[in-house]
């Protein structure tokens, strides 16, 4: 059975919360699930599709919680051994959790919680999503969200999208011990915002990723940048001579833990030897909070870190050419295209300006 299988879906159940830490001091839950019979084409067709565009999605990754009966664990099991017995009160009890977490300062918006089939074994998805200009909620007669369409088509996910956090569960109990680590539990999309991937899938799922070296990968560059960025000590240029070696390992595909490169790497810049203890240590930190896991890589150079490095070369209609490193470390330069015509915006994010 694989998790990722979406080929073939079908709808058994759906519910919505609404999620408003802003405005509210609990979840506002749904007393029944909908009609799944009664769900308009267009619906179903955006659950089923974000669903489908969720787990496919190259950023998506598999994990497993990380303990037997951790509460979201739990109650996900009960919903597909016995849904209609639990599925609308576990799914409450899930939103509860899903609101406790959440910042304050998160957008609002509602949880579809799904119980589907995908021609192998049930499965609970839950989808986060915001308002929009296509879909929002409302409560009906007998204390039930339901989906209202505002336009007259909505959103088809893409790969290219910012899709909403997402999470694929299923049934736990059936994984033996001796599986717990290497067979997925569970698919989490944490593409959206930093903090909200933390608690999503730290806080609220309490899950931990079963990293390919090529998200490790990516992992330990978003936490090396991260930690230079908060380092007075070093210079400029020194940052990116490191952010530049750690590149190189991955590009030679050499073997390595992050606290051995740390060391190697930054040895140059630290004389005491505790000095380069605390810096080594930062760094290890700061990329473990990313959700590396496993501080054990092969190094792979990957679309996302290649962009980094990218340079973009442009030749004007006057003959001028430019070449523009796609990602500074301190400087974000983009270029795409004009809002305002034929030709090229070159946009510059983060720079300091002497008059």
């Amino acid at each position: 059975m694989n998790i990722r299988d979406c080929d073939n879906i079908t709808i058994k159940k759906v519910i919505v919360h609404v999620i408003d830490r802003q405005n509210s001091v609990a979840a506002e839950k749904s007393q029944s699930d909908i009609d799944v019979a009664s769900l308009e084409a267009k619906v179903r067709d955006f659950i089923e599709n974000h669903i489908r565009t969720s787990i496919t999605n190259n950023e998506s990754k598999m994990a497993c919680f990380e303990q037997r009966n951790t509460n979201v664990q739990v109650l996900v099991n009960e919903m597909i051994q016995d849904p209609d017995r639990n599925f609308v009160s576990n799914s409450q009890r899930i939103a509860d959790i899903l609101f406790s977490v959440t910042p304050t300062t998160a957008s609002i918006g509602c949880i579809v919680v799904v119980l589907y089939n995908n021609n192998t074994e049930d499965l609970l998805a839950i989808i986060k999503l915001d308002k929009n200009d296509s879909i929002t909620y409302e409560r009906n007669d007998v204390g039930t969200f339901v989906f209202i369409l505002k336009g007259t088509a909505l959103p088809v996910p893409s790969k290219k999208s910012k899709l909403h956090k997402f999470a694929v569960i299923r049934n736990t109990d059936a994984i033996t011990d001796d599986e717990w680590k290497t067979k997925p539990g569970l698919i989490v999309l944490d593409k959206q915002v930093t903090d909200f991937s933390l608690f999503f899938y730290r806080d609220f799922l309490l899950a931990q990723f079963l990293l390919t070296d090529e998200h490790k990968s990516e992992k330990l560059m978003e936490g090396v940048k991260q930690y230079l960025r908060v380092v007075p000590e070093l210079q400029l240029k020194d940052k990116h001579t490191i952010i530049q070696s750690f590149g190189t390992k991955l590009e030679n595909g050499e073997e390595f833990t992050v606290d051995e490169a740390a060391r190697q790497i930054l040895s140059p810049y630290y004389q005491e030897p505790e000095s380069l203890e605390n810096a080594v240590e930062g760094l290890e930190r700061t990329v473990l909070e990313r959700g590396i896991g496993d501080i054990s890589l092969r190094g792979v150079i990957t679309p996302k870190i290649e962009k980094g490095f990218k340079i973009v070369k442009i030749n004007t209609l006057e003959n001028i050419y430019i070449n523009i490193p796609q990602e500074h470390f301190e400087t974000r330069v983009e270029v795409r295209d004009s809002e305002f015509g034929p030709g090229k915006d070159i946009v510059i994010k983060n720079v300091n300006i002497k008059c």
